[in-house]
Parts: structure tokens; sequence; C-alpha cells
């Protein structure tokens, strides 16, 4: 099977150039910057509390649509041919407590960001999204009602056997989906190849609507999942567990039956510290070098940067925002900080070209 390949860039690895880079994230947009990076002879650190890196790619999406061999092989491609280092069961921290985001069950080390900055010439946060959306509705912290990457998780990295990560019991049970993405559809799929009982899928908006498109729709039910649209969840009903859910459909109030609620209605970003980083700022382009957080040699991609995405603009991210990094990283080598015209703002996001070179790189006098 072919392995991803991160330093499609280049050919043969290039000679070093003295500087270390750290990433923190090993994801697809961490993944991707590493390769760029290190096409560039940057000898690269990634740093990422999951036990291998892959991110959500390997412990969040079904192997079915990313093979777990190409991920593994074109990460192995990028240690061995090119010296990235993977610090795996390692956290940045933090944004949040441990063990409030999936996967903090593996995490063996916790490294402050000062540490990073001192060890490294320039630092990328690549995080993913790791913290589950709520439904904002009573009953919802019943147990026996859990997100979709709750469900999803364990499925993928039980074979790792950290304490507490175990593969759901839904053999026999009645299980009630709520969402219409990609996530929902691996989570209804998954159900079902269980031996769930029965898997009803709910969507407040129509099959036309859904962002997983008609096709997976089809299938899921080629497959038995029944499919209810309209559907906007109230309450999930039950004392000591969750027995079923109540939801507006058509203005009338209709019940399910469930053994199992799982609320697949996306994730949230949690970069380790957002505010201090000035992400926000960032995120709306004011700011004088693009993906340059408020710390100059500190920049952010992915995720982190945008909420969650689809793997390819991930991907986009991370290379752009190593584009960046690598130019930073030149200028001051070269001793040319003065020739940065750092009284001009890079446009905002809206208006960026999509694509080929950076119109918005950082304006340097002379050119």
């Amino acid at each position: 099977m072919e392995p991803m390949n991160f330093n499609f860039q280049c050919g043969d690895p290039p000679p070093p150039s003295g500087l270390s880079i750290g990433i923190v994230g090993a994801g697809p947009s961490g993944l991707a910057a590493a390769g760029d990076l290190s096409c560039l002879g940057h000898a690269v650190e990634v740093y990422d509390k999951m036990p291998r890196p892959g991110g959500l790619m390997l412990f969040g999406i079904p192997g079915h649509r990313i093979p777990r061999e190409r991920i593994e092989a074109g990460t192995r491609h990028m240690a061995r041919q090119y010296g990235v280092i993977f610090h795996t069961h390692t956290k940045i921290c933090c944004s949040a407590p441990l063990f409030e985001e999936e996967g903090d069950h593996f995490c063996n080390e916790v490294k402050g960001l000062g540490d990073m900055i001192t060890k490294h010439e320039a630092i990328m946060i690549a995080t993913g999204s790791w913290r589950s959306r709520k439904m904002g509705i009573p009953g919802e912290d019943l147990p026996g009602v859990c997100s979709g990457l709750e469900f999803l998780f364990p499925n993928r990295a039980a074979h790792d056997c950290a304490p507490g990560v175990k593969a759901p019991d839904v053999a026999g049970k009645k299980v009630v989906v709520i969402g219409a993405g990609h996530s929902a559809v691996d989570v209804a799929h998954g159900a079902a190849a269980l031996g769930a009982a029965s898997v009803d899928m709910l969507y407040r908006r129509t099959r036309a609507e859904a962002p997983c498109g008609r096709l997976e729709i089809e299938r899921l039910e080629a497959a038995g999942v029944v499919w209810h649209e309209g559907c906007l969840p109230e309450a999930v009903l039950g004392e000591l567990a969750a027995t079923g859910l109540v939801c507006k459909q058509g203005g009338l109030t209709r019940s399910f039956e469930a053994d199992l609620v799982v609320a697949a209605i996306g994730e949230v970003a949690t970069p380790p510290f957002a505010k201090e980083l000035g992400l926000e700022s960032v995120r709306k382009g004011e700011v004088r070098w693009l993906n340059m957080t408020a710390i100059d040699n500190v920049f952010v991609a992915g995720d982190a940067l945008t909420g969650p995405s689809k793997i390819g603009k991930a991907i986009y991210s991370g290379l752009r925002a190593a584009r960046s990094l690598a130019q930073w990283l030149d200028l001051n080598a070269q001793n040319r900080q003065t020739e940065f015209a750092g009284d001009e703002l890079i446009s905002r996001e809206a208006d960026r070209f999509p694509g080929g070179d950076f119109r918005d790189a950082p304006r340097v006098r002379g050119r």
C-alpha cells in the first residue's frame, strides 16, 4: 500500500540548515508542515499526546476512509529519511485541564510552551479539535450519552491499551445518532457493524442539506439505519441513564427509545494559550506576518487557527504556515528585519488568494 508522502516537495534529504523547529500536533496540518520544513533541511521535532502520529486521521476517521497503514508508513518515512523526531505521549499545556479532551489518557509527559520556545528557533501550533460540542439540552450528561468522537475514538484507539479507553458495547442496543456529517455517518455505520439492535439517525434539516451528501444517507439506509429529518433534539430521557430522546419534528413532539444517544454534531478546537498567543487576531488577519502569533517565533495552523475543517484544508493551512515560518527564519538569518514593513497589516483571511503563490506574504521593502 502506497504510503502518504508528506515530503512531496523534495526528493533526497537536503543539507541541514542548522535550525530547529518544534511542531505541536501530529495531525494532518502538523504533518504537512513537518514534511515541508524538513524538505528545507530544518531539524523538525513533533510533539503529540497520542501514542503514534496521525491525529484524528489515525484515531478518529475509520480505516476504510483513510487506511492506517498509509499514515504510519508516511510518518515512518519522514522519520527515517528526513530525520523528523516524534515525541509521542506528550502534551503541551494547556488550554484545558488534562482528561477533558479525547486522547488525554495517553499523555505521559507535559511540557510548557516556554520550554519549547527556549529549545527551538520557531514553533508551530497545529493542535486539532479534540473536544466535542454539547447539544445544550436537559439530560445530555446522563450515562448512555456520548459524542461522536467519544464513540469513534475508542474503536480506533482501544488496541493501544490506554487506561479508560475501550470500544463501545452496543450489541443488541438501540442507538440514536444526532447529526448528518461524516462523523455521524461513521458512528451510524459503526453501531450497525457492532451489532446494534437498531440505529436511528436524526438531523435538524433535510436530506438535501445534509453535509454528508445523499449518497452516504442511501448507503446508511441500505445498511439498515433509519433516517429522520427535521428533528430538533429537546431532551434526553432517563433518570440514572439514558432511555430515550425527545425531539421536535414538523411542529410535533416525538420520542425515540434509546440505550445509547450519540451527539455527532462536531468538535471544538482547544489550542494551548489561545489568549496569550492572540489567536483571534491571527484569525482576523490583524497581524503583520502570515500565521504568526503575538510571540514572534510562534506560528499557528490548522484547526487551532480555523476551527474544525476537512483534512485537505488542514493540510493546506499547514503548508502555508510552514512557508510563512520558513520565510520568517530566512529574513532573520540574513539580519534583514529592518526591511520588513511592520506598519502594514496583512489582508484578512477571506480576501486571500486560495492557492498558488502567497500574495499575502509579509511585505519586504525594496521588492
